[in-house]
Order: C-alpha cells, then structure tokens, then sequence
C-alpha cells in the first residue's frame, strides 16, 4: 500500500508539472489515457455465493493496469491487465439471512452441505480483457471539457488464467496443492482441466474529474466465465478406487493427495460421501473485481514519442 501511495503521488506531481504547458496544447482533444489501480475481488460459485454469503468470506486483492482510447464522444475501448485473487471455504461461509430463510438451514450450519463438505481453494491469476467503455454524459471537444462526474457502463472479451489451489490436511492455509494435477471428478480429467479460460467483463463506473489530467475511477465488474472449474467442484462424489485408478493406480503419489483433497467432510468429523453424492452444482462459477484507480490524459503523441527512433539514439553536443 506504502508502493501504492508513492506511484499516486508521484503520478499527481507529474500532472502538476505538466500543467505548465502552454494554452494551445491544453486545447488540443487528448484521447489516450492510461489507468492504474488497486481493489479487491470475490469469487461466485460452489464454495461461495456472494447473494447468499455475502463478500467478506471469499475477498482477495486485486491489481490493474489499462489502456485507453477515446473514439467519439461517448464510445471509447480499454485494455486491461488486471492480477487477481479469488477462493472459498466452505467452513468459513457464514448464512446469510437470504440463505437461512430459503434453506430452513439452522445456526449452527449441521444442516449446511456446504459445511459439511468442507472443500476449499485458492487462485491467484491474470486477466487480459478488451472493454468497449460507454460514457452515460457525453464529451464533445476538449478532454479539458469533461464532466466532473460521468458514470459509464463496460463490456468486453478477454482471457485469465486458472490455477486454484488447496492445502493438506493439518495444513491449513498452505495452499501448495495444485488442484489441476489431479482429477477429482468424473468430468475433469487432468489432461484436459482449463487452465486459462474465457472471461465476459461487464460493469459500471464512475468517473471523478480529479484536476486537469487526472480523473479518479471507481468501478466493479462481473466476469461471466464458460467453466465450473474455477474452484475444481462441479459435479457428484466419485469412489475412492475411481479417485486411485485415474491418479495413476495403488501407490502412486499423485493419488495418495488425491484422496486426500477429493473429500473433506471426514475432517469436520462427519462421514465419508459416497460415490453418486451430489460435490457441487452444474452452473458455471464467475468472479468479481471492484476497484479505485488514477487515469491520465496523456498527449497525443505519446506513442510517437515512446517509440521514436531518435529517442534511442545517443544525443551529443
């Protein structure tokens, strides 16, 4: 956070600095921006529901860094390449009153699959998105001319990587178990487990006209994935030999963890499930990011600029 504050402070004595330019140059449109930011992200999905659980449970932090260019007076498009953490517990969720009424469910959690369950990830990974942003007021002329507040809405493609873990029994909160080298489920066999996967951003936010170059935004955004296996729990409870013959067989260690991680409810004390038991839900997971950032107004020419040849030449007098 210390780094954080320093790069802002710096960023702001920059604008400053700049602000000494001349009047003609202020004229100018500037339609390149770039954003920086810092948040946080939860995750939506078997071991989590943000509508019923809330978001304190499952919160993690998040980075960012964006691109943008302004086509028109509402239109612009972003490149973000933001680093997240997502994961869940199923014994830290606590119920919500939503989920207490609809489930009959009790305080204590006994009557909570979930609880008893007891299964648990962590993922920490990076996106790259293109965004379409749409400014709600529109900006016609100058970026000088911009409203000091525009809320806009965000909606785009883009790529992350998928990498949940767990941890062993007895060492909680060692996430050192890499959950796409083993088969837990019928229907995620290792070899074809997604390891990155498609993501559809879509969001609102808030655009605070800070001085003259620096807008502060303010911003959170669902992104729509097409896999269940954000949190390595889709489906129903194989056997034990099941969980050994696709590990590589008696002995081997892959499936020594595999048995291991694959069913956690006799940790909590309860039985063992069996094979055909329901694990999880058939619906695909999805993440969150809510974020605050600084964006620039940077010149025209930066790019021209950046990549010059004369920049990289050596200059003597």
């Amino acid at each position: 956070m210390k780094k954080f504050t320093f790069i802002l402070l710096l960023i702001l004595a920059f604008t400053e600095i700049a602000d000494a330019q001349s009047f003609y140059s202020r004229r100018r449109d500037r339609t390149w921006m770039l954003s920086y930011g810092v948040g946080f992200s939860t995750y939506h999905g078997d071991l989590h529901d943000v509508f019923y659980d809330g978001m304190q449970s499952a919160l993690g932090p998040s980075l960012g860094v964006g691109l943008r260019k302004k086509f028109g007076s509402q239109l612009s498009l972003r490149v973000d390449l933001n680093w997240y953490q997502i994961g869940g517990s199923d014994a830290e969720n606590k119920q919500g009153f939503i989920s207490g009424r609809l489930s009959n469910r009790d305080d204590t959690g006994d009557e909570d699959d979930r609880y008893i369950r007891n299964l648990n990830f962590r993922s920490r990974n990076l996106e790259l998105s293109a965004l379409a942003i749409f400014n709600l007021i529109p900006v016609d002329g100058s970026y000088t001319r911009r409203p000091v507040v525009n809320p806009y809405i965000m909606l785009g493609i883009g790529r992350s990587t998928n990498r949940p873990k767990t941890y062993l029994p007895g060492e909680e909160g060692n996430y050192t178990v890499n959950l796409w080298e083993y088969q837990t489920e019928e229907g995620a066999p290792v070899g074809s487990y997604p390891k990155s996967i498609t993501v559809i951003p879509f969001g609102i936010g808030i655009r605070l006209k800070a001085n003259q170059y620096i807008d502060i935004l303010l911003e959170g955004g669902r992104r729509f994935t097409f896999t269940d296996y954000l949190d390595d729990v889709a489906t129903y409870y194989p056997s034990k030999d099941e969980i050994i013959e696709w590990n590589g067989g008696v002995g081997s260690p892959s499936a020594d963890v595999a048995v291991q991680i694959y069913d956690r409810s006799v940790e909590g004390g309860y039985t063992a499930r069996q094979k055909g038991a329901i694990r999880g839900r058939e619906n695909n997971d999805a993440y969150y990011i809510f974020s605050i950032k600084l964006e620039m107004y940077l010149p025209d020419n930066f790019l021209g600029e950046l990549f010059s040849p004369s920049r990289r030449k050596p200059k003597f007098r």
